[in-house]
């Protein structure tokens, strides 16, 4: 924490563990990521999983802790904030220049599940992805410094690949908050519907429709992956380390026969060692050490 002034570092440092506590296929904060940038990473992760948390774990008004979240943004960007993510989350604004519109939609995402539980067609999720997941990777791309409209947009394959494979993997989870994220024109397209999700029937249109995802997913981690070699090395490998984590979950799903009712596909602790050594190999090929 010796990249952040003195009077802040129990701040970033509640950030740091809020983001070392919570599961993630892969961690957020990699040592492909360098050190002077991680709590930035932090605090960026403890906005995102603070607003995820409103929006799928709180009992009582969600709409209306998601305001007070937005008030406290806002004072991020023009004020005192009040508690100490936003605190943090003030410094990485200002010390990597970075717009408040990123963050605004991630709130208005959460704000979407609270009234939306369904998504007609592919276009549909794709326009809610460029609320819930495109931002965050175009706040990494701003971290360091690289956030233009050619990075912008391949991040934004990645970061909706990243979203639809966490919901493929998520059904059952998803299912218990009243939301499907698998399209209703897809399903219909394959002969299955909402309710056979619903229900988790496993049936042979569902299995079509789900390996219909996958593949089309699979596409899109590809069309994405071009970013990796645009960016500044470091980033480009923890870019890489997140694309075969989603890659993985996809494989998953195609070991179990695209069935996503039998059991919730995983990453397996000895899958991930393997993923992260195949991007370690980028710094030994390239003779450079992390840290």
């Amino acid at each position: 924490m010796q990249s952040v002034p003195v009077g802040l570092r129990a701040d970033f440092e509640v950030c740091a563990r809020l983001t070392a506590s919570h599961y993630e296929n892969f961690s957020v904060v990699s040592l492909f990521v360098p050190r002077e940038l991680r709590p930035h990473f932090c605090s960026i992760y403890a906005f995102c999983r603070g607003v995820d948390d409103l929006g799928d774990e709180l009992k009582g008004d969600r709409l209306a802790a998601l305001d007070a979240y937005e008030e406290e943004l806002r004072r991020a960007y023009g004020g005192t904030p009040q508690t100490p993510v936003f605190r943090a989350l003030q410094h990485t604004i200002e010390a990597c220049g970075l717009p408040m519109d990123p963050f605004l939609r991630l709130i208005e995402a959460n704000r979407r599940d609270q009234r939306q539980a369904t998504y007609e067609t592919w276009d549909d999720l794709r326009d809610y992805c460029r609320y819930s997941a495109d931002p965050v990777g175009r706040l990494v791309l701003g971290v360091f410094g690289c956030c233009d409209e050619e990075r912008a947009a391949l991040s934004d394959y990645t970061c909706t690949a990243l979203q639809v494979a966490n919901h493929l993997q998520d059904i059952h989870r998803d299912l218990k908050n009243g939301r499907i994220y698998v399209p209703k024109a897809d399903l219909e397209s394959f002969g299955a519907s909402l309710e056979d999700i619903r229900q988790a029937r496993m049936t042979d249109g569902v299995r079509a429709c789900i390996k219909f995802e996958v593949e089309r997913t699979a596409e899109w981690f590809t069309q994405g992956a071009r970013l990796e070699r645009l960016v500044p090395h470091r980033l480009g490998l923890q870019l890489r380390l997140y694309r075969l984590g989603g890659e993985a979950v996809l494989e998953a799903l195609r070991r179990q026969d695209y069935d996503p009712f039998v059991r919730r596909p995983v990453v397996t602790s000895g899958q991930k060692l393997r993923i992260a050594m195949r991007a370690f190999m980028g710094f030994a090929q390239r003779g450079v050490a992390p840290g």
